[in-house]
């Protein structure tokens, strides 16, 4: 007898374990493969950035070779009809921050990789009277370029008017933004957030947070083109000063012009984007400044070719 009743047990507990998957294929929230539930899972996706150089002139390791700049990934997923939640995950050299200006860099083929939390959020949408808002970790708005992750960098490298203030890494930080859409005949948005000044050029430190915000002008100028006119400003404690109290304000200015070819998709393209920063800190001498400018041609679907220039005022690099 116990050789049937073992059967029947077998038989219970096998009915047991697949009845929800066969009850989840039916409502069409599984794969076929797996019987595995899809309805919680994020959707998922990967970047990676690899570079290879060489140099003439100088034949250190650093400027020869090949080397990973990053990888990247993101999980995303619809919490509720108002709710969206974001995590990326990111993998980079230990970025040094210019405060030993002139001391070796610990960059290239010998630097240590970290993995940090580039992002952890959730994100407002249809939220009452048009507002939107952001709480957790987030890139700040401020310009073109400071809130790009390395993989949308328009070159290799960031703007050394960028990267000097505020480092050659992503601007993140944590707190909460909230944004609006302005009436205006043309399309309007003004950001602010408060963060806890972890960033760099911020003193992570201090109980003073950073604050800031952007207000972005888009116009249509015809069917295929459009411009873009934005200010932007963040202001938080002077990470030059640790300690002590100090504040420093960055302002920018940023303009965009777009082409589109409309007869073709993913056609011929052409961006040429100008930004102006002027860093304002409570203790410093002179006034710094730095801007950058760059043209981007699509001539084949996702191949691009452009050229840039730029400056940064070097006598108060970190």
């Amino acid at each position: 007898m116990r050789h049937p009743l073992f059967l029947a047990a077998a038989l219970l507990l096998g009915a047991a374990l697949f009845a929800p998957a066969v009850l989840l294929a039916q409502d069409g929230t599984s794969t076929t493969a797996t019987g595995i539930s899809r309805s919680m899972n994020p959707a998922i996706s990967v970047n990676g950035l690899f570079r290879g150089q060489a140099s003439r002139d100088d034949t250190s390791a650093d400027l020869n070779g090949f080397m990973i700049d990053g990888v990247e990934a993101q999980f995303s997923a619809v919490v509720d009809p108002f709710w969206r939640a974001d995590v990326l995950i990111g993998m980079h050299p230990e970025h040094s921050d210019h405060s030993d200006h002139g001391d070796e860099a610990e960059e290239g083929h010998g630097a240590d990789r970290g993995v940090d939390g580039e992002g952890a959020y959730v994100d407002g949408r249809a939220l009452p009277g048009g507002l939107g808002l952001k709480l957790g970790k987030f890139a700040l708005p401020f310009g073109k370029h400071a809130p790009l992750h390395m993989h949308q960098y328009p070159f290799a490298d960031a703007p050394v008017a960028v990267s000097s203030i505020f480092g050659d890494h992503l601007l993140s930080d944590t707190g909460a933004l909230g944004a609006v859409t302005m009436p205006f005949p043309w399309y309007s948005d003004v950001q602010v957030y408060a963060v806890d000044g972890g960033a760099m050029p911020f003193d992570g430190t201090s109980k003073s947070v950073a604050a800031g915000g952007r207000f972005v002008n888009l116009w249509d100028l015809t069917e295929d083109s459009t411009v873009e006119l934005s200010g932007s400003y963040t202001q938080g404690p002077d990470a030059r000063h640790p300690g002590e109290n100090l504040k420093m304000g960055v302002y920018g200015a940023d303009l965009t012009w777009k082409w589109v070819s409309s007869a073709r998709t993913r056609g011929p393209a052409l961006n040429v984007t100008l930004e102006a920063l002027w860093p304002d800190y409570e203790e410093s001498e002179g006034t710094p400044q730095g801007w950058y400018a760059l043209a981007q041609y699509r001539f084949h679907r996702n191949w691009w070719a452009g050229v840039a220039t730029g400056q940064y005022d070097s006598c108060l690099l970190y």
